[in-house]
């Protein structure tokens, strides 16, 4: 049975998470088209978005993969044997428990490293992607407007990435201008800034009626100046949780310190989660009577409790932010949801009464409690 339930868990989640991601990662697509960008590159991106959303997914998967193993061996007449077996309703539901256990723990997982692991990384590579300014800065056969006072033009470039036939236009702060001419070309990235080497050319520069020429066998152009290092302030989704729940008292942190800690508080409680939509699933499940045509209403009832905790989750993360005191009930919430399912499943289960008639005018009253 914990296999079954496993595997059913698994496929659901890898289903959402695909679904999710692909949507998210159509953002990226930008990079990929316009940045010349190689198609592995959106496959990475869209692994270091994964974490994020499989510690929502997971929980859900697993409550729908109970539900539905449960369903159908109800439906099948496997619970009713091994009820006949001696089994108790805490004993059958171990294997869905087991499963939320494992769940809980990969979640917790998830929250406290792989999520700003991957956060991190992402706007790591993303920075670097949008600084790499050579791959767009200059295409083939184009004129490219660098900014305000630089025109760039090359007629082609070559297999290792220098460019051939260089123009350079510039228009300088005191009016003049400057036009480079140049047979090669190489761009260099270096301290923050971007640079072309140019070869074998000429420059010309115009001051008022005059135009001055000046040949070159090598010229450095820089192109993009040097970017001064910015402080960047961390996202709460790349921030670890000692970073979360201590923010420090300078700068952004100090406006944002309650959505700092309420992320912080959010990543501990949320794996909970999984552990109680596990008991949930379980107690309407297994408390229900036995229907072959299915388990409509307790399956409805089970969806019901989970979409309100779901609700009531994100409810209390948007408001402890502002009012610490709601933070509670996100471990509350779940931890109430666990102890009323465990004391629904352990109460002792009574089947439908069975009416046997043995002749006329006799009926017996047979309740098989077990």
């Amino acid at each position: 049975m914990t296999m079954q339930i496993l595997t059913v868990a698994v496929f659901a989640t890898l289903v959402l998470c695909l679904a999710i991601v692909l949507v998210q990662s159509i953002r990226f697509i930008d990079l990929i088209v316009n940045r010349n960008l190689p198609l592995s590159d959106f496959g990475y991106l869209a692994l270091l978005i994964t974490p994020r959303f499989l510690a929502v997914v997971l929980p859900i998967s697993l409550f729908g993969a109970i539900l539905f193993t449960y369903n159908r061996m109800i439906i099948g007449s496997e619970l009713i044997v091994l009820r006949s077996a001696g089994m108790s309703t805490l004993s059958l539901s171990v294997p869905g428990l087991t499963v939320g256990v494992a769940s809980m723990v990969i979640c917790y997982a998830l929250t406290l490293f792989f999520v700003p692991y991957c956060a991190q990384h992402m706007r790591d590579y993303l920075n670097n992607a949008r600084s790499e300014l050579s791959a767009v800065l200059i295409k083939e056969g184009q004129f490219t407007v660098v900014n305000d006072q630089v025109t760039v033009y090359a007629k082609s470039r070559d297999n290792n990435g220098d460019l051939r036939g260089v123009i350079i236009h510039n228009r300088q702060d005191d009016g003049s201008t400057q036009t480079l001419l140049a047979d090669r070309g190489a761009i260099i990235e270096e301290d923050g800034g971007i640079r072309v080497l140019l070869s074998n050319g000429s420059q010309q520069t115009q001051t008022d009626d005059q135009v001055h020429i000046l040949n070159f066998d090598d010229y450095t152009f820089e192109l993009v100046e040097e970017r001064e290092d910015i402080a960047y302030w961390q996202q709460p989704n790349e921030r670890y949780l000692q970073d979360l729940l201590w923010p420090t008292n300078t700068g952004p942190d100090v406006a944002y310190r309650g959505k700092l800690i309420a992320e912080g508080h959010n990543r501990l409680a949320q794996p909970l989660l999984a552990i109680a939509y596990a008991f949930v699933a379980l107690a309407f499940v297994l408390r229900s009577g036995f229907d072959r045509r299915g388990q409509l209403k307790p399956i409805l009832g089970a969806v019901g409790v989970m979409t309100v905790m779901l609700a009531a989750n994100l409810g209390m993360v948007s408001a402890g932010s502002k009012t610490p005191i709601f933070l509670s009930g996100l471990y509350l919430l779940p931890a109430a949801a666990t102890l009323l399912s465990f004391l629904a499943l352990r109460r002792r289960y009574q089947p439908p009464t069975l009416i046997r008639k043995d002749g006329p005018g006799f009926s017996g009253v047979s309740n098989a409690a077990v």
